[in-house]
């Protein structure tokens, strides 16, 4: 199987604070600031900003105390960044920036069912403020089943991976293999066997096959493995490992003459790796 899992790794992206165009000169270069790093500064600067009456403004408070908490965040000052965004949100629910931040504050801190809730609302949400940065549909369904995940949800990690690709073959490799685990992990056989042979023609050698294949027969799902190492042993015809698995499985699950048939093809060695 695929070292690594894909959900287990993924990380949404943070907000990159680059719609500036139709914020004020002040907050503006506050934003500038935060996409440079410069937390210190930022906060300095934001503080003598909050008294301002032109901050009043809902969208515009709230630009203001995302750049805070995203400096904070940038500081590892976790729960000050999340006093910061929670004030935003407070001052415009309607936002996709500090739910972001927010989600991202959670993750770190492994407060994983908060972020599932927190990106969950976001579902329906609109983007008003010109300068939120919403996440596309795929993004949130893999941030959601990247929670999931985490939470072990495994009927809404399989619903959220599937709508951010609906066409297997455009998954990444790593995430195919993660719905290979979650077959495993529901018991669903029929739904193994169909994401392992897309990932049978991805794996580079045949000891790559040979472990992946060996999943099924340790699964106990012999009909399943049967199937896979047939496909196996049409791409690799000449290996005896393969042929000795196929008949090994034939005779397991009934296919006598299919074993016998292979068998007539040569002595099986012994020596082969069980």
């Amino acid at each position: 199987m695929t070292n690594g899992s894909f959900l287990e790794n993924f990380r949404l992206p943070l907000p990159a604070f680059e719609r500036t165009e139709r914020l004020g000169e002040q907050l503006r270069a506050l934003w500038e600031a935060v996409r440079r790093q410069e937390s210190r500064r930022v906060l300095t600067r934001a503080a003598s900003l909050l008294a301002l009456p032109e901050m009043a403004a809902p969208e515009t408070r709230a630009a203001l105390l995302n750049a805070m908490g995203a400096a904070r965040l940038q500081l590892r000052h976790y729960e000050a960044a999340e006093r910061m965004l929670r004030l935003s949100l407070a001052a415009l629910p309607d936002q996709w920036m500090a739910t972001r931040l927010l989600v991202h504050v959670c993750e770190v801190q492994r407060r994983y069912e908060a972020a599932y809730d927190l990106l969950e609302r976001m579902q329906a949400c609109p983007s008003e403020p010109s300068w939120d940065e919403p996440l596309t549909e795929a993004e949130w369904h893999l941030g959601m089943a990247t929670l999931a995940w985490r939470l072990r949800r495994w009927k809404a990690v399989g619903t959220h991976v599937r709508a951010a690709f609906p066409k297997v073959t455009e998954m990444p490799p790593a995430l195919q293999a993660d719905l290979l685990r979650l077959a495993f992990y529901r018991g669903r056989p029929a739904e193994a066997l169909a994401m392992a042979r897309h990932l049978l023609e991805r794996q580079p050698d045949e000891q790559a096959v040979d472990t992946l294949l060996q999943t099924f027969v340790q699964q106990g799902w012999k009909q399943e493995a049967c199937m896979l190492y047939r496909q196996a042993y049409q791409r690799y015809p000449e290996s005896e490992r393969f042929r000795r698995r196929l008949v090994a499985l034939c005779l397991q699950t009934g296919a006598v003459e299919e074993a016998r048939r292979l068998a007539r093809l040569g002595v099986l060695s012994m020596d082969v790796e069980p």
